[in-house]
């Protein structure tokens, strides 16, 4: 809307590009649909987001996960890879198991060896002290 306000002011598309924020390209494109197609076209977004590979398996995959929950992702693509017979990159493997609701506890993790190692090193220099 502010790119065709902008329009409706007179300013050209260098200028309407920087005042909007968006690349020069997105501002022909925005005139150019509202000219053809009107104010509905812009209103509706139609994003290419293509069906992952995984997507027939991810309930499966979903309760395995959930009771073998990887320690890293590689071992997370191998799993994957056994189960579906897939390979994938271990972006892509991060971002299905995000996708799933998986995270890493890696601060958790890393506190309770601390504690751990703070509390062996406390008795350990007690005992030596």
């Amino acid at each position: 809307m502010t790119i065709l306000w902008y329009k409706s002011q007179g300013l050209p598309h260098q200028e309407i590009a920087k005042l909007s924020d968006a690349a020069p390209n997105t501002v022909t494109a925005t005139i150019r649909t509202y000219t053809e197609k009107g104010l509905t076209a812009l209103v509706e977004r139609n994003f290419h987001c293509p069906a992952s590979q995984l997507d027939p398996y991810r309930s499966e995959l979903a309760a395995y996960f959930a009771a073998h929950p990887p320690r890293t992702l590689k071992e997370a693509a191998a799993e994957i890879e056994r189960l579906t017979g897939l390979s994938f990159t271990l972006p892509h493997v991060r971002n299905f198991l995000l996708s799933l609701g998986l995270s890493r506890k890696k601060q958790e993790a890393f506190q309770d060896r601390w504690m751990i190692r703070s509390e062996k090193s406390k008795n350990h220099l007690f005992a030596i002290g």
